[in-house]
């Protein structure tokens, strides 16, 4: 007889691991998800048609029914997998998360393998973090939308804030990385990932405002020098 899933909602552990999703140093989450979806996974495929609900039309805006319809399943299905529109989001979310950190951490292990000495070779790790980061968000513009309104940036009475730990975890690799370029404290670190993600996020923000938006390169070096006169300052 089959055993309905545990859908224990703050204790959930993913559906897919980065290493199911394939997840390394290249390849978003939803290139993963799509081709486990391609190969018959209906887990995969209820998370690809929720990545787009939920991102066109936030949490709120969503009806399971509809996710259930594009995947070309019913909702009990959806709710036999996932439990709840909740427990969906949530799945989303720590699926996304683990895949971020991954590629959080294979960015910055080549800095941390040796010194980075002297003005010009720091400032040419940070360009290349800079870059990589802001490629790694504009993968997945869906996600980095819903990410951002509704765990970054929750309502007072979001349900969501228990994810925020998350999140700081998987960009945790980026306070080693500032650790060991510029020789500051974690916890200084920590502030300058802040300021580091902040800035990034406003050209991602023109992006998802205007999706014809084109950041260039002149934008991403300024970005950049913004941010190391700020470390320096």
């Amino acid at each position: 007889m089959a055993t309905v899933p545990d859908h224990g909602l703050k204790e959930m552990m993913p559906v897919f691991g980065p290493e199911t999703l394939g997840v390394g140093a290249r390849g978003s989450f939803r290139a993963a998800l799509e081709r486990l979806s391609g190969e018959g996974d209906l887990k995969a495929r209820l998370l690809l048609s929720a990545l787009s609900h939920f991102a066109a039309k936030g949490y709120d805006g969503v009806q399971v029914k509809e996710v259930a319809e594009e995947a070309g399943v019913s909702k009990p299905t959806l709710y036999y997998h996932f439990g709840s529109k909740e427990g969906l989001f949530r799945q989303l979310c720590l699926v996304a998360l683990g895949s971020m950190a991954v590629r959080i951490q294979a960015m910055v292990e080549p800095v941390l393998a040796a010194p980075v000495k002297g003005a010009e070779a720091i400032d040419r790790a940070c360009g290349t973090l800079v870059r990589a980061y802001l490629d790694l968000l504009l993968e997945s513009q869906e996600f980095t939308g819903f990410i951002l309104r509704s765990i970054a940036v929750p309502s007072p009475d979001s349900t969501f804030r228990d994810l925020m730990p998350l999140v700081e975890k998987g960009l945790s690799p980026l306070g080693l990385f500032m650790n060991h370029v510029f020789g500051i404290g974690l916890e200084e670190a920590r502030k300058e990932v802040l300021l580091f993600t902040s800035l990034v996020g406003s050209l991602i923000e023109e992006k998802l405002r205007d999706p014809h938006y084109q950041i260039t390169d002149g934008e991403v070096r300024w970005l950049t020098r913004r941010w190391l006169h700020g470390v320096r300052g």
